[in-house]
């Protein structure tokens, strides 16, 4: 006998925590390339990530116009690794009236946490090389010659951001209603200012000035079919901004009673143009 659970209410609170846990905490991640698709794929297959490495000649009064040019269009390999957070209520947490959405926020922060550590994980030393800057998060501030660092090292790039730790973020956000906001523009990041809560990948790493070639990011829908029949629930929840979707499902182990819930997909990230479109700042 299955348990009865409000399923429209369960698929509202996940629709909604979406958008507060997932779209804010990787807004970030739209100024990588990407791509995210609802194909389903296994763990460690291997998306080839389109990058535009070149445009073509421009051409000076031409005589005939049938010519498509010479630009170059090149590809990151993505091995996808299948990201799965699990969470759920005992069958004594059930009888006691817990209902399951009062877990699905601490849970969703964790993927988002798991999300943005792999996306993040070709940022190190190895692959876009030392330090742009090195200096105490107090030290970069509006006008400083490290913010300015930061700008230069990616300034080729159409559409750069900046993405930082909070001791950073704290110094650059609005003290009075002169202040320049950190919107789209800030200090000349045509992509914005966004703060981060952890940069896993390197040690003392505490942000980056990034074009979207850096990194290249692919996300696809886990294999559910042989298992779907057993699901009380199975939604797909769009990360909204980002274009990636999380797929929430919700069932009952007979022998236990107990409710549980997974939210997963298909993901992962590699380096993509390594030569000017990253410029870190460490700690020292």
């Amino acid at each position: 006998m299955a348990n009865t659970i409000n399923s429209a209410l369960i698929v509202d609170t996940v629709a909604e925590l979406s958008l507060t846990s997932l779209s804010n905490r990787l807004a970030a991640l739209r100024h990588f390339t990407s791509d995210f698709s609802a194909d389903v794929k296994r763990p460690k297959d291997v998306v080839q990530v389109a990058l535009s490495t070149a445009g073509s000649a421009t051409l000076t009064n031409p005589t005939s116009f049938n010519t498509i040019g010479d630009s170059t269009l090149g590809a990151s390999a993505v091995t996808l690794n299948h990201l799965y957070q699990p969470f759920g209520l005992s069958y004594a947490d059930i009888q006691n009236g817990v209902k399951l959405e009062k877990i699905l926020k601490i849970n969703m922060d964790k993927l988002a946490d798991s999300i943005w550590s792999a996306a993040t994980a070709p940022i190190t030393v190895a692959n876009f090389g030392a330090a742009t800057v090195t200096a105490a998060d107090s030290a970069v501030t509006p006008g400083s010659a490290q913010l300015k660092a930061l700008w230069a090292g990616v300034s080729k790039a159409g559409r750069k951001a900046l993405i930082v730790n909070s001791g950073i973020y704290s110094q650059l956000i609005p003290t009075s209603t002169t202040s320049l906001a950190l919107a789209e523009g800030a200090y000349g990041f045509e992509g914005g200012v966004y703060y981060a809560s952890q940069f896993p990948s390197e040690a003392k790493l505490a942000g980056f000035a990034c074009s979207a070639e850096a990194v290249a990011m692919a996300a696809a829908a886990p294999d559910l079919d042989s298992v779907g029949a057993q699901f009380l629930m199975r939604e797909v929840v769009p990360v909204e901004g980002l274009g990636v979707n999380v797929y929430y499902n919700v069932w009952v182990d007979p022998t236990t009673r107990n409710l549980i819930g997974s939210m997963e997909l298909m993901f992962g990230a590699s380096k993509g143009i390594t030569s000017g479109t990253i410029a870190s700042v460490y700690n020292p």
